[in-house]
């Protein structure tokens, strides 16, 4: 008995589904290979940016109440912000490996990304103003990729008033109770960071 053979129009349909198949398999594990990789990607920024929030919530919980020579050779108490700036007193470890405090100004600025957090810091001397003591500090780096952040603060500015939230506190006589920090990224708003603070009361000569 004669053995019937592939024609040449079978063998081709064949090679057209064949092109087919390995087509769908590419397209899936590329599929799977990117979906694998915004996942990774998702993960190493939401470790950065809980990362960088340990570091602040750290460095705010260490803000001490100092003076600082003000805008009009007054003193001043050495903290003050905005919406998008903040300026402290704190120790600055583990980033200085030497001893002493620093000021500190966190700020918010337009990136290509969004918004990123930079910090700016320099020795504590009480002579200097906020101004000469950043007049050679160079900006770091902590976060980069925000859509938007802001700074808020609780207090009142007189003992005994009632205390509200404002985006403002700038020549006030007195340390606000309380510093919010509200962060958000292309995929989700984080949970504010909120932080007490010293009082006027604890200020150390």
């Amino acid at each position: 008995m004669r053995q019937r053979g592939f024609t040449l129009l079978e063998m081709l349909i064949s090679l057209v589904l064949l092109s087919f198949l390995f087509l769908a398999l590419f397209a899936s594990f590329h599929t799977i290979g990117r979906s694998w990789d915004a996942a990774d990607a998702r993960m190493n920024k939401t470790e950065d940016m809980r990362l960088m929030t340990d570091f602040l919530r750290r460095q705010l919980s260490q803000a001490m109440v100092v003076q600082i020579v003000g805008k009009k050779e007054a003193k001043v108490y050495a903290l003050e912000g905005s919406a998008t700036s903040l300026r402290y007193v704190a120790p600055l470890q583990p980033l200085q490996h030497q001893g002493g405090i620093f000021l500190i100004e966190i700020n918010i600025v337009a990136s290509k990304g969004g918004k990123k957090l930079e910090m700016l810091f320099a020795p504590y001397r009480p002579e200097l103003t906020w101004e000469n003591a950043f007049k050679d500090a160079e900006p770091v780096l902590l976060f980069d990729g925000f859509k938007d952040a802001s700074f808020a603060y609780f207090g009142s500015e007189e003992e005994g008033a009632d205390a509200d939230w404002t985006s403002d506190w700038e020549d006030k006589p007195r340390y606000p109770d309380m510093l919010k920090l509200s962060l958000e990224d292309n995929e989700r708003a984080w949970p504010d960071m909120l932080v007490d603070l010293p009082q006027v009361t604890d200020y150390a000569k």
